[in-house]
């Protein structure tokens, strides 16, 4: 019977990771740099899903667990590693090529920029650029519908002072 627990966990980690890939992926890239690759933060992230299926409990959507799992992993890990930290600003990890159309400058200069941020606003504009609803991004983040809007309205502030600097 333990055999049967333990393959039915098996599969239905191994279904959430290939399932939400690209979801930890992006979370993972905004927040790796040269003192936390991305590597690193992935295997981190897919540690933590094994070890935290059995806790979760159903009270969220799944998706909304896995980007609170992500993002809680990668700011755990941050928070843990900041001694070898040195100050320099994270760069993206996202792989956009550096070609001649404007729209993928834009784009990376948007990840590099966002990368300047604090962890916590990080995953606030992620989920935003996400198109996650208010309510949604409140739930991943556990603060009130009210405090994103805020905080949201002051990144983009913040993000449009990088952009100029």
């Amino acid at each position: 019977m333990k055999q049967k627990k333990s393959t039915d966990r098996q599969e239905i980690f191994l279904q959430l990771a290939d399932s939400y890939k690209d979801v930890i992926a992006k979370v993972c890239s905004v927040y790796a740099s040269d003192t936390a690759p991305f590597a690193d933060l992935y295997q981190e992230v897919m540690i933590n899903l094994w070890t935290g299926l059995e806790s979760y409990r159903g009270d969220a959507k799944v998706s909304t667990w896995i980007y609170r799992l992500a993002i809680n992993t990668c700011i755990t890990w941050h928070r843990r590693n900041k001694r070898h930290s040195f100050g320099v600003p994270i760069e993206s990890a996202f792989d956009i090529s550096d070609s001649a159309d404007d729209k993928s400058g834009h784009i990376k200069e948007l990840y590099k920029l966002i990368s300047r941020l604090e962890p916590f606003d990080k995953a606030l504009v992620t989920l935003w650029l996400d198109e996650k609803s208010y309510e949604e991004i409140s739930s991943i983040l556990g603060i009130s519908k009210a405090n994103v809007a805020t905080r949201l309205h002051r990144m983009k502030a913040r993000l449009s002072e990088l952009a100029n600097q």
